[in-house]
């Protein structure tokens, strides 16, 4: 049994992630698909379109055969963390043999070159950095020159591009953990990340930024850039005329800033002293989530920077004493695998996980107080309310409760 993983966020589902797993099935010659996804909420600091369950539905209706939860705690997290979880989540199944991943560079000699220079020389690369960051260089291009001298070196194109930084921090993980996991990687096609248009034809292959966008503003245009399954998923939620964006969040995140202005905020995950201050300062000048954004960013502080802090105070997400050593000494608490769905002809897989997994996989959060304790049931629990605080902004018929974890089966197909 040979079994390929993915690492993803589908958010939504579209084209290109069908593609990936198609090719990755055929090219690995994978008997199994298994994807790592963000739950409700995701890395640039903003609410995924829809929920989890509903993206693990689209997911499993496109291929994939079993979908597993990335904790909050890492898919709200930077490249780094994000890809660090997720790889120490899939390295604990011991059931992966491929991790897979879309790339501009789509050469993985390249990727693996490059992660063991930046695992070996660790200290003196992060010394370097930390020089030119003083000097006003971006993050990426102070990495870069830190990395060789010459700035038009053959590892530029790693540092270029979130797919190209995401995979390269995939990689690095994987070394770290001296994981027998091995890395693969496809050339993506045609629309870019950060493209915002829809592809002229429905061949050609459209960004999930430009769905996002196009069901903002014309949602009937994305009809020909997702998956049938997809649309019919997307129209069932109502997500052609009611997406949940950052700004859904306004009032929630208003409550909390004014509620722990006094004690300010520097203790939340990625929140600093001066930014905690800049939150406070400009506290009273608050409209909306986006607009908040907006007022605080700076040179120094991205806009997907300050939106992730946000998105962590206001799901209370604390600064993490396991982030803070040193990459090649950092081991990063993943210590369980909350399974969100999986296909019928996938049972094969969920009992190799189950015996040889070392870590509990969860398939009902209701049994987790058996088979967790102390952090490790509080990390779940953090999942669990952030789902909460999702389904909390969502509109339902009058008398209708919220989504209730605790009870809801598995997403199945």
């Amino acid at each position: 049994m040979k079994t390929a993983a993915v690492i993803a966020e589908y958010n939504p589902f579209h084209k290109g992630h069908l593609y990936h797993i198609e090719k990755t099935r055929r090219e690995t010659g994978a008997d199994f698909i298994l994807a790592v996804m963000s739950g409700d909420f995701v890395q640039r600091g903003a609410p995924a379109l829809t929920n989890k369950f509903n993206r693990t539905k689209m997911a499993l209706s496109c291929g994939v055969d079993a979908v597993i939860e990335l904790p909050a705690l890492y898919a709200l997290s930077s490249a780094e963390f994000f890809a660090g979880g997720a790889v120490a989540l899939l390295d604990a199944l011991h059931v992966v043999d491929v991790l897979s991943f879309g790339s501009e560079a789509g050469e993985i000699s390249l990727f693996e070159e490059c992660a063991s220079m930046l695992v070996h020389n660790h200290e003196e690369i992060s010394c370097r950095t930390r020089e030119l960051l003083k000097k006003g260089c971006s993050y990426p291009a102070a990495r870069l020159q830190a990395l060789s001298s010459d700035e038009d070196s053959r590892f530029s194109p790693l540092f270029s591009s979130p797919n190209n930084i995401l995979g390269l921090e995939y990689c690095k993980a994987l070394y770290a953990l001296n994981s027998t996991i091995h890395p693969f990687t496809l050339s993506r096609r045609d629309r870019g990340y950060h493209d915002t248009s829809l592809g002229e034809t429905p061949s050609c292959l459209s960004s999930a930024s430009a769905i996002r966008r196009a069901l903002a503003h014309e949602p009937g245009a994305v009809r020909n850039h997702v998956p049938e399954h997809v649309y019919d998923i997307l129209r069932e939620m109502r997500l052609l005329t009611r997406p949940v964006t950052e700004d859904s969040f306004s009032q929630l995140l208003y409550y909390k800033l004014l509620l722990e202005k006094e004690q300010g905020f520097a203790g939340y995950l990625d929140c600093t002293q001066d930014l905690s201050d800049k939150i406070c300062k400009n506290l009273p000048r608050f409209t909306t989530f986006t607009g908040f954004v907006r007022l605080l960013k700076s040179k120094e502080l991205t806009y997907t920077r300050i939106s992730r802090v946000l998105m962590h105070i206001l799901l209370d997400i604390k600064k993490q004493e396991a982030f803070l050593p040193d990459f090649t000494r950092r081991k990063l608490p993943v210590p369980y695998a909350r399974l969100l769905g999986f296909r019928k002809e996938a049972s094969v897989l969920l009992k190799a996980i189950r015996q040889n997994s070392a870590i509990p996989l969860i398939t009902r959060p209701a049994h987790a107080r058996r088979l967790l304790a102390g952090d490790d049931y509080d990390m779940l629990m953090q999942d669990i309310r952030c789902g909460c605080v999702y389904e909390s902004i969502l509109p339902r018929p009058e008398g209708e409760p919220p989504l209730n974890e605790f009870s809801r089966p598995l997403e199945r197909v």
